[in-house]
């Protein structure tokens, strides 16, 4: 469920950021939606048009940094901060996922961009592959903090360490795609599949720090038996979450 809820909220506020952009632009007949943004940027300049289609990337960017602040300060290893983990993940996933799509999609935000900029072909390929390489080195500094949602004795057992680590990512994982990419539904572009369906799977670009890399202790969960019981808080939020993305798809006005 927080897979889910850090997941679609951090789409949402990716959108709300091309929204707030295209509204400081005045552009005409705004409107935002569970995954995109219509409007009418046909009165626009080109540096206005481009600076609401990189907004989103942007914001995730600094979404993925800031939760990352939170949870390096955030003593406990709870379910809230689990969420506050999955933000900065999904975070950094939004901006370096439409780095490496760039070259493929002239139509996405930062193909756009390099587009009107006129960037050669080989410079969107060397700006893709460096999305790629922020992930992994994203998802890798990450790590420690996945692996600390576990008690010392699990931290130091590879074998109940893998087992704890498939129960906390890999199903998650799995599950929350098959979710995730039904609440992205419908969708005006293919585009907006790609990020429910494919981009979690960045996850798996750190699995094996995950399972073997030695991290210090000394943040490991002393509460593990909380995370065994579903709190209603989190049941609520999930709700929450669903409504609010089903109404999204109806879509808010300017």
């Amino acid at each position: 469920m927080l897979f889910v809820i850090a997941t679609m909220w951090q789409q949402s506020l990716h959108e709300m950021a091309h929204f707030i952009a295209a509204i400081i632009f005045h552009s005409k007949n705004i409107s935002l939606h569970h995954n995109y943004v219509q409007h009418d940027s046909s009165e626009l300049s080109l540096k206005a048009k481009m600076i609401i289609a990189s907004a989103g990337p942007l914001f995730s960017l600094l979404m993925g940094i800031l939760f990352q602040l939170v949870c390096a300060s955030y003593k406990k290893r709870n379910l809230l901060f689990l969420f506050f983990l999955f933000m900065s993940v999904f975070g950094y996933i939004n901006f370096g996922g439409y780095l490496l799509v760039s070259p493929f999609f002239k139509g996405g935000d930062t193909g756009f961009v390099f587009f009107k900029l006129g960037f050669p072909i080989w410079l969107t390929i060397i700006l893709s592959i460096g999305g790629a390489v922020f992930l992994f080195y994203a998802i890798k500094m990450l790590s420690k903090y996945f692996v600390e949602m576990a008690s010392e004795g699990i931290i130091n057992d590879k074998s109940e360490r893998r087992t704890f680590i498939n129960s906390l990512v890999k199903y998650p994982l799995y599950f929350g795609v098959i979710i995730t990419t039904l609440l992205n539904l419908p969708v005006v572009v293919i585009l907006s599949l790609l990020y429910p369906m494919c981009s979690p799977f960045s996850l798996f670009w750190g699995f094996g720090f995950l399972l073997d890399t030695p991290y210090p202790t000394t943040y490991a969960n002393k509460e593990l038996n909380k995370l065994t019981t579903i709190s209603p808080f989190l049941i609520i939020a999930f709700i929450v979450t669903i409504i609010c993305n089903r109404l999204f798809v109806k879509g808010l006005y300017w």
